[in-house]
């Protein structure tokens, strides 16, 4: 039976774990102010990160708050209160501005549009609508949000104003689930600029890719009333 002998130095430095270990220790030894800045830089990185998605927690929290007192002052629902669309208002642009990047912020801008053009004005709406394409340009709204815009455009008479809005809108959001109402109003814009060709274009579009829907339904009643022209 052989004799266990004891690990040599030589047999150390064929170990490759060993001989690893033993030359980060050397590195370490050697770059102790290089080490120590990297594991404070970590330590700060870290920090912040936990302090920045605090504050965003906090600044979410306190933006659902107050979109919780414009919606009850928008539907009148507190104890024996009235509606207060001007309340309402007032509140969503003072979310909009105090918490620019939160969800409440990206509700607060469609909602306060949809108000702007409700109460007749269309400037405001656009502004709003437009904010919110340019703020949150991927975000869940994006398609109403460009809907509104280009309702109030119209609304003002700018009806090329419109057809770019809905058209941006078909380029950026392709995917989203209300498309088929964007391209709907396309067609429409279109009819309204007296663009027969472009309309039945769009409306033929809209049947062939959205069937079995009511707006591929509208688009073929549509199609049909136009070609009898």
């Amino acid at each position: 039976m052989a004799m266990t002998h004891a690990l040599r130095k030589e047999d150390v430095r064929r170990n490759p774990l060993a001989v690893w270990i033993s030359e980060v220790m050397q590195f370490t030894r050697d770059r102790k102010a290089l080490v120590l800045g990297v594991l404070v830089a970590t330590l700060v990185a870290v920090v912040g990160f936990s302090a920045y998605t605090w504050y965003q927690i906090r600044q979410e929290r306190e933006a659902q708050s107050a979109l919780t007192k414009a919606q009850t002052a928008l539907l009148g629902a507190t104890s024996g209160g009235s509606k207060n669309p001007d309340e309402a208002k007032k509140l969503y642009a003072e979310i909009i501005d105090k918490y620019p990047r939160t969800i409440a912020a990206e509700e607060s801008l469609v909602r306060l549009g949809n108000l702007q053009f409700d109460g007749g004005k269309y400037d405001e709406a656009i502004t709003a609508f437009g904010r919110y394409l340019t703020t949150f340009s991927r975000g869940r709204f994006i398609v109403i949000a460009g809907i509104g815009k280009a309702y109030a455009e119209e609304a003002k008479g700018d009806l090329p104003a419109a057809e770019k809005t809905l058209s941006s809108i078909l380029e950026r959001a392709k995917d989203d689930p209300l498309i088929g109402e964007a391209y709907t109003s396309l067609a429409q814009t279109y009819e309204a600029m007296k663009k027969r060709d472009d309309a039945l274009r769009i409306y033929g579009q809209i049947a062939e890719r959205f069937t079995q829907t009511h707006w591929a339904q509208n688009a073929l009643q549509r199609m049909s009333i136009l070609k009898a022209q």
